[in-house]
């Protein structure tokens, strides 16, 4: 499965899945211009399986070609670059190229590349940044990656930028510094930046590439001359396909060079056809690092689903759950099942995790906790099925059948919480885009979706954050499951204003406790972080000798890997 991110790391936002055809034309077929090896070659980029593309390039929009396809930065740059890959590497330069922190860590100077401009000609300033962070703040359903947001900004001059917080947020700089940058003089025409359709005429960045084509089946990019250096890679096609099936025959047969897919399998379908060509990341077990963790997101707000709004309810489900199972079956050994209910990303996170929570996840399902838990709130089973006050607990799991690693967990774990006394249907009958809208809208009960975040506290602040949701109806950056007591604001803010690392920490415990207590999100499994590439045609990828940045599909890192090839001859 392929992810997108919104910060967005990782990865990481949307899913793929396996099916049986692809939905593509012969006019990319094989969408190089001139064969292996040729300097004119079209590098071929397969980020998500759909089976056609609409035009709408709005990075703000989790729906939109740009964001599906993490190619949001080929247009719109971020300030500055993380490889997550290595914590301790300081952030690269990009848009700015310095920061500096003051007054107890609320207050952060921005210092900008000089001469930058957009690719329409008009210089980028230090407006644009402001522009974009007051824009952000006005319409909180566009700030997807979470960055936080100063209580002001002013722009001494066209470089510099000062920042006021109203707590100290070194500690969310990666929040700030991966947020995109968009042009003032664009986007104050634009309404409703979360949702705006931006078209063509529109898509004016900072980036190194402009559109050249679109049609539904193939979307390609140019080179932006008015880039600050000159790109190798002097086109990019993006081609539909309908399924990750189709897709992985297209990347096995050379047809496709950069991808994050889930394969079955993947040395003898992918790495077996052309091994002096076809490579993974190997790092982490069994292939891939760890990424994401994955969770069964449960709406506490469901109109549907009445009985998600009970703690008690969300606990018995995770203690129902066979995580060895999911992580074996659906995703081919390929990720590690969840091991704390905390939330966190292990063993990536392992220094912030809370030690009481540490291994409190058994892999396999605990019946005996399941009844324990209901019992005590007042469920009891009537012909099999946990009851309570004449309703059953009762709910469906959505994601799309396309996914087929999400799909299959989502069967599973109907099938599994059924045995259990729960009332549970998995819906596969959509596509992307309506699945992640009833999400992000908060109209359904449950799915199975990836985690997001650079940092254990971002991952944390993903679910738990009040302010990243929104009503239902309304798109929201966050807090899919609508969780929002006191508590979890309280904590997110302790976090956000603590004075010292001893403090961030009994913050981030604090959250590990209301996940695991209060369970929005069900922790299932680590997602791995998909990436394979052919290098018959380019040079210059990220592997486990020069991990120069995290390849995991999200459009931060697929700018930095295409500046970084070279096509080969």
């Amino acid at each position: 499965m392929s992810r997108t991110t919104a910060l967005r790391f990782v990865a990481l936002a949307a899913t793929i899945g396996l099916g049986m055809t692809a939905c593509t034309d012969s006019s990319h077929s094989n969408a190089k211009d001139s064969g292996k090896g040729s300097k004119n070659a079209t590098l071929v980029v397969e980020s998500n399986p759909v089976p056609s593309f609409t035009e709408n390039y709005n990075p703000f929009d989790s729906n939109s070609f740009v964001s599906v396809e993490n190619a949001r930065s080929l247009v719109w740059e971020p300030l500055f670059q993380i490889n997550s890959l290595r914590p301790d590497q300081p952030p690269i330069p990009w848009l700015a190229k310095g920061y500096e922190w003051s007054d107890g860590n609320t207050s952060l100077k921005l210092t900008l590349q000089p001469g930058i401009v957009f690719s329409d000609g008009k210089p980028f300033t230090s407006d644009d940044v402001k522009f974009t962070f007051e824009m952000l703040k006005a319409n909180p359903a566009a700030n997807s990656g979470g960055a936080p947001l100063p209580t002001s900004i002013e722009t001494p001059d066209a470089t510099t930028v000062v920042m006021k917080f109203d707590g100290p947020q070194k500690a969310n700089f990666v929040g700030i510094a991966n947020q995109l940058i968009v042009p003032k003089h664009i986007w104050e025409g634009v309404k409703e930046p979360a949702t705006a359709v931006i078209k063509a005429d529109q898509l004016i960045g900072t980036g190194p590439y402009l559109l050249d084509k679109f049609t539904a089946q193939n979307i390609t990019f140019k080179v932006n001359p008015k880039f600050r250096e000159t790109p190798k890679v002097k086109r990019i096609s993006f081609p539909a396909y309908a399924t990750n099936d189709a897709a992985t025959l297209a990347l096995s047969s050379g047809q496709i060079d950069l991808t994050g897919n889930n394969i079955s399998n993947v040395q003898g379908t992918f790495v077996a056809k052309d091994p002096q060509h076809h490579h993974l990341f190997q790092q982490g077990a069994p292939y891939f690092p760890a990424a994401n963790t994955a969770a069964l997101f449960l709406n506490t707000k469901s109109s549907t689903a009445p009985a998600l709004a009970d703690p008690a309810v969300r606990q018995a489900v995770s203690a129902a759950m066979n995580r060895q199972s999911y992580a074996s079956q659906c995703e081919t050994d390929y990720a590690l099942p969840a091991t704390s209910s905390g939330g966190l990303l292990l063993p990536t996170d392992e220094k912030a995790l809370e030690p009481s929570l540490k291994n409190d996840l058994k892999p396999e399902a605990d019946s005996a906790k399941v009844d324990s838990l209901l019992s005590g709130a007042g469920w009891t089973k009537t012909g099999g099925k946990w009851t309570k006050d004449g309703k059953k607990i009762k709910f469906t799991v959505i994601d799309p059948n396309s996914f087929t690693d999400y799909w299959c967990g989502a069967q599973a774990i109907a099938k599994d919480l059924n045995a259990q006394g729960f009332e549970v249907s998995a819906n596969g009958a959509f596509d992307f885009n309506s699945w992640n809208t009833a999400i992000t809208t908060g109209k359904y009960d449950a799915a199975i979706h990836w985690g997001q975040g650079n940092t254990p506290y971002q991952r944390l602040q993903y679910v738990l954050d009040p302010r990243m949701g929104a009503e239902t109806g309304k798109v929201a950056a966050g807090d899919f499951s609508k969780y929002d007591p006191k508590k979890s604001t309280d904590a997110v803010k302790a976090f956000e204003t603590a004075a010292d690392p001893a403090a961030e920490q009994a913050a981030l415990n604090t959250l590990q406790k209301i996940m695991s207590e209060d369970v929005p999100a069900v922790p299932l499994f680590y997602g791995a972080a998909w990436y394979e590439y052919n290098d018959a045609n380019f040079t210059g990828w990220p592997n486990e000798a020069d991990p120069y940045v995290n390849p995991a599909p999200n459009s931060q890192a697929y700018e930095y890997i295409i500046l970084k090839l070279s096509p080969r001859g």
